[in-house]
């Protein structure tokens, strides 16, 4: 009887599929740090553009409870330099006039809408914003923009702008 030699597989021998998928998980392992740094770069990146995009909405078409981010230096040229960048909350939209409460608290530097919000527990202070309402007009809101003195902007969802509490239920449900 003639029988064919048969030869054992052995776990070393890969179908060439196997052997590439192989060649580039020890690719990947050799080189994590590159892969990290690109998924952080795109993770950058897409969050940014996610932020203007944002931004740009919100400026385009103001709503009532929208928030500015601005330095306040722009109006007022005589307040203070090292508390001057506010959050602005906007109120009513009558006839175009934008009436606005001033935040009350403010930092030295362009900090990001979250940053403004981490003192959610403040907002239910009487001190939160300013006594006197600020009143600007379509044109003063696109010229702050354009010179940069309104620097970002956010509508809440719900109560919240990037998880912290910006508005009350009682302010929710007025609009």
């Amino acid at each position: 009887m003639n029988t064919l030699p048969v030869t054992p597989v052995h776990s070393t021998h890969y179908a060439k599929g196997n052997h590439d998928v192989r060649l580039f998980i020890d690719g990947f392992k050799a080189h994590i740090e590159i892969v990290l740094i690109v998924f952080a770069a795109m993770f950058y990146i897409s969050t940014h553009i996610i932020e203007v995009n944002e931004k740009e909405r919100v400026l385009a078409a103001p709503q009532v409870n929208d928030f500015f981010y601005i330095d306040y230096r722009a109006i007022d040229s005589e307040s203070d330099m090292r508390f001057r960048y506010v959050p602005l909350k906007l109120l009513n939209i009558n006839d175009g006039h934008y009436t606005f409460k001033v935040g009350n608290i403010a930092h030295s530097t362009p900090v990001s809408p979250a940053e403004h919000a981490k003192f959610d527990k403040a907002l239910l202070l009487r001190n939160y914003y300013r006594k006197d309402e600020l009143v600007l007009t379509q044109d003063a809101i696109n010229a702050f923009v354009r010179s940069g003195a309104i620097y970002n902007a956010r509508r809440p969802r719900n109560i919240y702008i990037s998880g912290w509490m910006v508005l009350t239920l009682d302010e929710l449900r007025v609009h």
